[in-house]
């Protein structure tokens, strides 16, 4: 691999493939499975075949016919669904006899599940540190203790307390000139 990239032989990596979610394999090895299975034979199960091991209905068989690239499209509504993953793919084809598909493809998938647990935990990494428990805004320094939110310890607001009433007004946003504008009066304490 490049430079900056995943180093794959550092360390064993700490989720099993069997766990990995279905999204581990990349774009690559979704096509060279599709090659192998979109094509139609009576000698070897095909993506039919899968998507029946899958759990799929007829019906939703039949929908993927007619889709170009059936294999891509399973994968891709199979990895929404409870327990697919890779793991539980390899041994579906593997229940299957396709033996082939195992052996031409196992390296590039193990290569995928490797990258995807490495990026994983490149993320997990990258997280910013978080406290597990969030304190009170309790004053921290003896001068703020004792303070509540009607005091003002700098004086920084002690201009408008000596307002005894602020009123505001909101005009209508629309153009239509019969509402009203709205009066709000709210008593200040004074200082």
């Amino acid at each position: 691999m490049a430079a900056g990239g995943p180093d794959l032989s550092s360390e064993p990596p700490a989720r099993s493939a069997s766990s990995l979610p279905l999204a581990a394999l990349n774009v690559r090895v979704r096509r060279r499975l599709a090659l192998f299975l979109n094509v139609r034979t009576q000698v070897a199960a095909d993506w039919s075949a899968l998507a029946e091991e899958m759990g799929f209905e007829y019906l939703e068989i039949r929908q993927l016919e007619t889709r170009p690239d059936p294999t891509g499209s399973l994968l891709d509504a199979w990895q929404s669904r409870p327990g697919a993953s890779v793991g539980r793919l390899l041994e579906l084809l593997e229940a299957l006899g396709r033996d082939d598909v195992l052996a031409e493809l196992r390296p590039s998938i193990e290569e995928d599940c490797q990258k995807y647990i490495w990026k994983q935990q490149q993320e997990e990494s990258e997280k910013p540190l978080q406290v597990a428990v969030v304190g009170s805004s309790v004053p921290r320094t003896p001068e703020l203790a004792g303070i509540t939110t009607l005091d003002d310890p700098l004086g920084a607001a002690g201009w408008w307390w000596s307002s005894r009433t602020i009123t505001c007004r909101a005009r209508s946003v629309t153009s239509r000139p019969s509402l009203p504008s709205a009066s709000l009066q709210v008593p200040i304490r004074s200082g």
